[in-house]
């Protein structure tokens, strides 16, 4: 297992013809929010694992035990089938308790049908991932995505996307007439109307 590393937004990226999209800093931050902190990222390099625990490729994520929290952003190649495989063998063995999965849209394939079948949850993203890159090779995909989750949930979840009045980030809000994402940003919002 590779060392803890600190997560942050992966600055570079790898060619076009890659099939590794390096998930946003902000958007992880958002759904360890929502579904409490990660503690594993199986598919992830040194400079952009979301948890405290990663697997790089060189680890090999599919062939490593999975435990606690899992975040998954993985390869989106020919081995994304295997990926949610494991991610729903490890849910259902009793090793990982919730696997958060950022996949692409493809509500028309085999694999799509039988991971939202098996899956708690599914959040479809409102608006195309800037996955981005400093090097103008990755940015907004070509495809939607969507979160896919596993395992036992807790609490509310919300399913319709909305967003924030203050920060104009997306956010699922259990209840529909909430209009901010955070308590930070609530505050915000009642400061700027009340003028304090």
């Amino acid at each position: 297992m590779s060392s803890p590393a600190r997560p942050r937004y992966m600055a570079t990226a790898t060619s076009s013809a890659s099939d590794e999209w390096p998930t946003p800093q902000w958007l992880a931050d958002a759904l360890a929010a929502e579904f409490g902190p990660f503690d594993l990222d199986p598919a992830a390099t040194a400079d952009n694992a979301k948890a405290p625990l990663f697997y790089t490729k060189d680890d090999d994520g599919l062939s490593q035990p999975w435990k606690g929290r899992v975040f998954l952003n993985p390869p989106y190649g020919r081995q994304l089938t295997r990926w949610l495989a494991k991610a729903r063998a490890e849910v259902a063995a009793g090793n990982a308790e919730i696997v958060v999965a950022l996949v692409p849209v493809r509500t028309g394939t085999r694999w799509w049908a039988e991971a939202a079948r098996d899956a708690a949850l599914v959040l479809f993203w409102p608006a195309r991932i800037k996955f981005g890159s400093t090097d103008g090779v990755h940015g907004a995909p070509g495809f939607d995505s969507a979160v896919m989750v596993f395992g036992r949930l807790t609490g509310r979840h919300g399913t319709v996307p909305t967003w924030c009045a203050v920060c104009r980030r997306v956010f699922f809000p259990r209840q529909r007439n909430r209009k901010t994402c955070s308590d930070r940003c609530r505050q915000a919002l009642h400061r700027s109307r009340t003028g304090s």
